[in-house]
């Protein structure tokens, strides 16, 4: 297994365990918000979902400039999927461009610079594995919303 195989391999069990959590919630307890100001988990499986369908032309392209139109036109694209099922699909269907773009790409341009709105030094393999802990952090918030849901 080369580092592209390996970045899409993990990418994608990892978009795996994300629905795992998600689906280990009650249905009626997806878009249940743990205190004031906290994301559901269906607010962050809709980020998961959709976020690669937003950056993967930026992953091309090697830069990404974040406005706030871009950012109004992600959470209306969100907006659009409330069901796990599809929110899944939507998942599935950006992963695969994602990971068709990932091998196509040569070993050597993983270390290529990429222009992000943040302050450091940044490389293509970072864009790259974007997905990846992404999901895994939400994996972690979906989880901590499980244990805290009201026991009857």
């Amino acid at each position: 297994m080369n580092a592209r195989e390996l970045i899409i391999y993990v990418t994608v069990r990892q978009n795996g365990n994300l629905f795992r959590a998600a689906r280990s919630l009650p249905a009626d307890r997806l878009d249940w918000q743990p205190s004031p100001g906290r994301r559901s988990a269906l607010d962050q499986i809709q980020e998961c979902a959709t976020a690669l369908d937003l950056f993967i032309e930026s992953i091309q392209d090697r830069k990404l400039e974040w406005t706030k139109e871009r950012y109004g036109r992600w959470l209306e694209l969100r907006g659009q999927y409330a069901a796990l099922d599809d929110l899944e699909r939507v998942c599935g269907d950006n992963t695969q461009r994602w990971a068709a773009y990932v091998h196509s790409l040569r070993d050597d341009e993983l270390d290529e610079p990429v222009e992000l709105p943040f302050p450091g030094e940044f490389k293509l393999v970072d864009l790259l594995m974007y997905q990846y802990w992404n999901a895994s952090y939400h994996e972690g918030q979906i989880e901590a919303i499980r244990q805290e849901l009201p026991q009857p």
